[in-house]
Formats: structure tokens, C-alpha cells, sequence
């Protein structure tokens, strides 16, 4: 069944800074621009010496309304550490990152693994670059 109508669904960054995640729907095609925390709303939880807890996978994030509870966003592995099965196939096409700002990607690494990210050649050197440094000493 084709879908004929677009929508645009803010799970986050209205009146907020951070908490990037909107889902621009359009006929069969749905995408998150951007997908990232929200400062204000971890903040209620947690806090610096107060983190989700990373042996329940995506279960704190979920449970604290962080993330949105939308089937095939997900990455298996971390669903399954919070108890919830996860789903074999994507229910989104892909993220688009306007730019590689924490309050705008933070949450990306959570996403199902046959979603594909699309950004600037700029914001995927950045995050390579994260992603490649070595773990700082406390």
C-alpha cells in the first residue's frame, strides 16, 4: 500500500538545543535528519558521574524517553541487551546529518545496521576522526 501523504514529525530539538531528530515522511520514503541527544532532557537523568547504563544496551534510553520507541531504528544488538527483540529490517531509509555537532549526531551510532548515513564530505571526516582517536585517560 502506497502512502500519498508527506509529514514531518519533531522527536526532538523544538525549543531545545540538542535533540536534533525529525522524521521527514514522503510517500514510502521516511528519514531522520539528524538523530542526537537532548541536552535538557538527559540532563533529568543523568548527569557527569551518572550514565546510562551501557550493559542494558538501549533499555535507559528508551525507558527515559530519550530516544523515540519506533520499531527498526535500532540496532539489534542493543535492543536485545534491553530485553526487546529486534527487527531484521529498517523501517526508515536513512539519516541525514546537516552537520557533525554533537547535538546533532550523538545518537546516530544506535541506529539500525542497514540504515545508511548521508552527510558532507567535511561532517564524515570529523566523525571519522572521533571515531579513530584513542580513548582519553581519566
Amino acid at each position: 500500500m502506497t502512502s500519498n501523504s508527506t509529514s514531518v514529525v519533531f522527536y526532538g530539538g523544538v525549543n531545545e538545543v540538542g535533540g536534533n531528530k525529525i522524521l521527514l515522511t514522503d510517500k514510502d520514503t521516511s528519514i531522520f535528519l539528524d538523530f542526537s541527544k537532548s541536552f535538557s532532557r538527559r540532563a533529568k537523568y543523568f548527569e557527569e558521574y551518572l550514565n546510562p547504563r551501557s550493559a542494558n544496551g538501549l533499555g535507559d534510553f528508551l525507558e527515559m524517553g530519550l530516544i523515540p520507541d519506533i520499531k527498526g531504528v535500532y540496532r539489534e544488538d542493543l535492543l536485545e541487551m534491553a530485553g526487546r527483540k529486534g527487527s531484521a529490517q529498517p523501517s526508515i531509509d536513512g539519516v541525514l546529518v546537516s552537520h557533525a555537532h554533537a547535538d546533532h549526531v550523538d545518537y546516530i551510532s544506535f541506529s539500525h545496521k542497514d540504515i545508511p548515513s548521508y552527510m558532507g564530505r567535511t561532517s564524515h571526516t570529523i566523525l571519522q576522526a572521533f571515531h579513530e582517536r584513542p580513548p582519553r585517560d581519566l
